[in-house]
């Protein structure tokens, strides 16, 4: 029979114990990662929520002599493409009887009417009605968060091919890109590099026609539709997704529109699609008044508000108008609607709070109390963050609650740093009056 050494045994005996203090610390790291990956953090901020409705009217006439008998009207729908709007289609209306409805593979919807027939001097008449819900966000990105592309993705294959309009494939358009962002080292700051290199080489100027993104950087003009080309392009040229939004946006919360607007977005792990209006200068952020119709890619129809197909050469006049209003809070009825607009006023006004609070330097005096309080404005952030995104009645109504708590405590402790401000005033003054009547009385 074999015996063992006492040596050996000894060494065995160590590297045993090696082995199990390896693979504890190693069990600690993948527990430690999973937590770190699985920590919730702040995407966006939402700065206000909006809520209201949408009404789309369409009007086609038939001026010629010649009738239209087999006419195909198509409408893209506003949808609940990103967590920034929740759209409800409240009624649809028309001279021509219900649509049908259909969807494509990129998350679009469509209303359809088929076999339209317009004699001579004859109009139709559209109107679809939305209740809405959206939200103004800006867009919080830690370079440290954007993990690396899943190149194999569909996402990805899909949203870094060329379509019609945007060459990315295209010699000028992958050059352009490559010496824009010859000297990033993350893919924000490629992006941010492209969206800066886009707002300065293009003058706005409206075009009667989809030019693309090719003939936008040749010209350096163009609209909505042309800034949004060359931007998702110049992104899809160097391997990061983007995508262009195309629907209706408006300046003001009451307000009517003739024209249609077009924007963009890129993709990041971790964080979802991204906005970009380069036309409206905004950079990582949207405001709550943008309601999106197509994301690309279309199958259905062009990058238009709407299409109407007919067999003959016919030509029509045609108009649109897309109304915006809000609704009072009086008759808001969504549970989730109501707790995430009072949510978002009450972090509007903790952040504002924070603000004055940091001014007046209420972190050196009330240390803990400020820490604690910028704690639970962070999670509250996040609790609205998640609840737009998951749609979630639950967390809007603990979000509302948190931020009322957070708000309350903002404004405490600024009463108690304004407080002792005071205090330190009249101080100094009676003691400023003091000696001056100790002076006075010698």
């Amino acid at each position: 029979m074999m015996t063992m050494s006492q040596d050996y045994r000894s060494e065995i005996t160590a590297l045993c114990i090696v082995c199990i203090l390896f693979s504890g610390s190693l069990s600690l790291f993948i527990v430690k990662a999973t937590q770190d990956a699985e920590e919730p953090f702040l995407k966006f901020e939402v700065n206000n929520v909006f809520a209201g409705y949408l009404n789309h009217s369409i009007n086609i006439t038939n001026p010629s002599a010649q009738n239209v008998q087999n006419g195909e009207l198509i409408v893209p729908l506003i949808r609940n493409e990103t967590a920034r709007h929740q759209v409800a289609i409240t009624n649809i209306s028309s001279t021509i009887g219900q649509p049908f409805i259909s969807n494509d593979s990129s998350g679009n919807i469509y209303a359809h009417w088929n076999g339209i027939k317009l004699n001579r001097n004859q109009s139709l008449t559209v109107t679809i009605n939305y209740s809405v819900l959206s939200f103004s966000v800006r867009y919080l990105i830690d370079e440290n968060r954007a993990y690396d592309y899943n190149t194999s993705s569909d996402l990805y294959k899909k949203y870094t091919e060329p379509e019609p309009l945007i060459q990315s494939d295209n010699s000028t358009i992958i050059s352009k890109a490559h010496n824009v962002t010859e000297k990033s080292t993350t893919i924000p700051e490629s992006v941010s590099k492209i969206y800066s290199f886009v707002t300065k080489h293009l003058r706005y100027a409206i075009q009667e026609e989809e030019k693309g993104a090719v003939w936008a950087l040749e010209n350096g003009v163009g609209d909505c539709s042309e800034y949004s080309y060359l931007f998702v392009a110049l992104c899809r040229a160097i391997g990061i997704p983007a995508r262009v939004q195309a629907g209706f946006a408006f300046h003001y919360s009451s307000e009517t529109l003739e024209d249609g607007h077009m924007w963009a977005e890129y993709y990041l792990e971790n964080y979802g699609w991204i906005p970009v209006d380069a036309t409206w200068q905004l950079f990582n952020m949207l405001d709550s008044r943008h309601f999106s119709a197509i994301g690309s890619i279309p199958e259905d129809t062009t990058y238009a508000n709407y299409v109407f197909n007919t067999p003959a050469d016919v030509s029509l006049e045609d108009a649109q108008a897309v109304e915006l209003q809000p609704y009072s809070s009086a008759i808001i009825d969504s549970v989730f609607a109501k707790n995430a607009k009072k949510a978002a006023e009450n972090l509007n006004q903790a952040k504002i709070a924070a603000f004055i609070g940091k001014t007046l330097g209420a972190y050196w005096v009330f240390s803990s109390e400020v820490t604690h309080a910028e704690q639970n404005l962070l999670e509250s952030k996040i609790l609205l963050q998640e609840a737009i995104e998951q749609l979630s009645e639950t967390k809007a109504t603990e979000c509302f609650q948190k931020a009322s708590q957070v708000t309350q405590e903002l404004n405490n402790i600024l009463i108690k740093i304004s407080t002792l401000y005071i205090s330190i005033a009249l101080i100094i003054m009676i003691s400023v009056l003091l000696i001056f009547w100790c002076k006075t009385k010698r």
